[in-house]
């Protein structure tokens, strides 16, 4: 009985409800109700919404560009590789050039005890190439230096004139190289058959100058003596001739030490 009494309770209050509703005047806008617990003046007065205009929401924010991603240049390719041509080996190939070599010597001056002394320096050229193994070693021009180690002038009365010439060294590619080298004695000509020449032939004058002044005899003797005597004096005024190397000549010497020569490959 108790239950029935709530259930009809919980009608009349729905309908009641319903009544109110439907009753109340058109003219009325939402929200002014008496029955509604919040109106419009419970807005903050800066927050409240403006009746006569739209509700306008906040744009959403844009979405943020996305971040660019740097450009990168497709790969570089490289040429395909192509072996190079094979270069000649320039390093120097070590050409030992053993002693007893002969060396052709031109000599462009003159050399002679006559202007020359022991000390002196020359210079003289290779005339011909020097070949080893199928390599030339010191090409012909290249450059000899040496010096002179004996300078012996012939004498007023008699003996020979006597010279010997050093080879020290031969500039080839551009190096020097020592050889140490003598060459053989120079000696000059002898003088003793120059010396008899003007001994007879001042005998000779005299006999003749005796004959023409018209003596005999004794005058004729005295003549060739004179002569004679004329002819000593003059040979033992002269010397005989120097020791000499002319320009243009060449000599052949023989190394007397080995020597190694870088020569290029």
């Amino acid at each position: 009985m108790k239950k029935n009494w709530t259930i009809l309770f919980a009608l009349a209050l729905v309908a009641t409800v319903l009544a109110s509703s439907g009753c109340a005047p058109k003219d009325e806008t939402a929200g002014t109700s008496t029955d509604s617990t919040l109106s419009l003046g419970d807005f903050p007065e800066a927050t409240s919404p403006n009746p006569d205009s739209a509700l306008v929401l906040d744009p959403e924010p844009a979405p943020a560009p996305a971040p660019s991603r740097p450009r990168t240049s497709p790969p570089r390719t490289s040429p395909p590789r192509t072996n190079p041509a094979p270069q000649p080996d320039p390093t120097p190939v070590g050409t030992t050039v053993a002693a007893g070599t002969q060396l052709r010597i031109s000599f462009p001056a003159e050399v002679s005890t006559k202007d020359k002394v022991a000390g002196d320096a020359f210079t003289a050229t290779l005339a011909e190439d020097v070949v080893v193994d199928g390599r030339v070693v010191f090409p012909a021009g290249s450059t000899v230096n040496g010096h002179i180690v004996e300078a012996v002038r012939p004498g007023k009365t008699s003996g020979r004139g006597k010279m010997v010439l050093a080879y020290d060294s031969i500039e080839a590619y551009g190096k020097s190289y020592s050889i140490d080298t003598v060459g053989a004695p120079i000696e000059g000509k002898s003088g003793t058959a120059g010396d008899a020449t003007k001994v007879v032939g001042g005998a000779a004058v005299g006999a003749i100058l005796g004959k023409v002044i018209g003596g005999s005899g004794s005058d004729a003797a005295k003549g060739a003596a004179a002569g004679a005597a004329a002819g000593t004096a003059a040979s033992l005024l002269t010397r005989g001739p120097d020791p000499v190397v002319k320009a243009g000549q060449t000599l052949t010497v023989s190394m007397d030490r080995s020597v190694t020569v870088r020569v290029p490959a």
